[in-house]
């Protein structure tokens, strides 16, 4: 049997498709735990259910995510890192923050440097990548699509996979995922031990370890907005407790329970949250804008606000290595990269209906017209003479691809390509 030749303006085609069948087959299913798809369907079933603020399902699917994320930061929660507030307004309380401030006194005007119990960045996107891929995949077996979520082999994060067309569909995808906001961690309700440092006087804010962690019950500090006095106050909100070094997975049940139990701490978790992505995009030093990531540094800078311990300047309350969804520029400039490569790389196919694209909790709040906006209708194809300066100068047969098939995240989707389209309309 003579060979066949490759299509017209792809004399890599074959390659294309044996590379495009080698990764598809190397993919593996997402790891994941009881407790982690027990907490996304708890919250896709309300959030599915019930009209609880007027939002976006996309945002609310978002600030979702986030309480998912955040389930896993508390998985990590120690002894150590604590902030004691003396506070007269309120109780004495000590606080696990995920940003460099005291949260109480912040949503009150005051900046108290504390430093933040943040995973490692690394730690950060390969958790925030896993958990995004168990939330799409929980999405999309919502709307019964048959689609398969899978975790790539290296070049590709995430193998997305339809055969209930033909051809069958997949997609490569880029992942790019973190957190806008982590709520803190707060304890109070029950007797505290503190060290008292020597000097220290008690209306002092100071670390601490939290010798009783163990089997006490630990909170949540959401804030809630006040219209009468217009402005932020911390509520607590009881969360439970973790019972030993091995009990990883008691932030999960612990959301699970909360949600069930106390219906207004969703709804007023997602007013915060919607509010809290609208600061963050303007950057509007609000009182909870210095709880969202990458916020920079604090306005006006207290008289005792520390140095940075390495290089020049001053710490941050949260720098721009932590911006939220793919909002981070070496992220993007990555991303565009790859996306392109793995274009070139995989298409035209004969075997797939092949899309590339990016995947992220939250869009390019702030980098989308700096970084996106000029490449997002981009096509390409591939000219071996060298010569062409136009597309009427190509032959008539000659296929065109989309640089980016999807700009896919939770809050919003740009997509070029009918399938990416029907299947991330959540």
């Amino acid at each position: 049997m003579p060979e066949q030749k490759a299509p017209s303006g792809s004399s890599d085609s074959w390659k294309g498709d044996r590379w495009l069948a080698a990764l598809v087959a190397s993919a593996s299913p997402v790891s994941s735990e009881p407790a982690e798809i027990g907490l996304i369907r708890a919250l896709l079933d309300v959030i599915y259910s019930k009209d609880l603020i007027e939002a976006s399902r996309r945002t609310l699917l978002a600030a979702a995510f986030d309480l998912v994320v955040a389930a896993e930061y508390y998985s990590r929660v120690a002894h150590v890192g604590w902030v004691y507030c003396p506070d007269p307004a309120d109780s004495p309380t000590i606080f696990y923050p995920y940003t460099n401030v005291c949260p109480r006194c912040v949503l009150r005007g005051k900046f108290v440097y504390h430093k933040a119990n943040k995973p490692r960045s690394g730690t950060i996107g390969a958790q925030a990548a896993r958990l995004l891929l168990i939330f799409l995949q929980e999405l999309l077996a919502r709307k019964r699509s048959g689609v398969r979520v899978l975790k790539g082999a290296e070049p590709v994060d995430a193998v997305f996979v339809d055969r209930s067309v033909t051809p069958p569909a997949v997609m490569f995808a880029e992942i790019k995922a973190a957190p806008l906001v982590t709520l803190p961690l707060a304890a109070g309700s029950q007797p505290l031990t503190v060290e008292t440092e020597r000097g220290a006087r008690p209306s002092d804010h100071r670390e601490t370890d939290f010798s009783q962690l163990f089997g006490a019950s630990m909170d949540l500090l959401l804030p809630v907005y006040n219209p009468e006095i217009q402005s932020w106050l911390g509520r607590k909100y009881i969360l439970g407790e973790k019972r030993d070094e091995q009990d990883t997975d008691w932030a999960f049940r612990a959301l699970r329970d909360l949600i069930e139990r106390d219906p207004s701490f969703l709804e007023a978790y997602f007013r915060f949250w919607e509010a809290a992505l609208h600061d963050y995009g303007e950057r509007s030093r609000s009182a909870i804008y210095w709880l969202t990531n990458a916020c920079g540094h604090p306005r006006p800078r207290p008289d005792d606000w520390p140095r940075r311990r390495t290089g020049k300047g001053f710490e941050s309350v949260s720098d721009s290595k932590t911006s939220a969804g793919m909002d981070r520029t070496d992220d993007l400039k990555k991303a565009t990269y790859q996306a392109l490569k793995l274009g070139a790389d995989g298409k035209p196919s004969r075997t797939f209906a092949y899309k590339v694209g990016i995947i992220s909790n939250i869009h390019a709040v702030r980098h989308f017209e700096e970084y996106l906006a000029s490449l997002k209708d981009i096509i390409w194809t591939r000219d071996e003479t060298g010569e062409v300066t136009r597309a009427g100068e190509l032959p008539p047969e000659t296929k065109l691809f989309n640089l980016f098939d999807g700009i896919i995240a939770l809050t919003e989707i740009i997509a070029r390509d009918s399938w990416v389209r029907s299947t991330f309309d959540f």
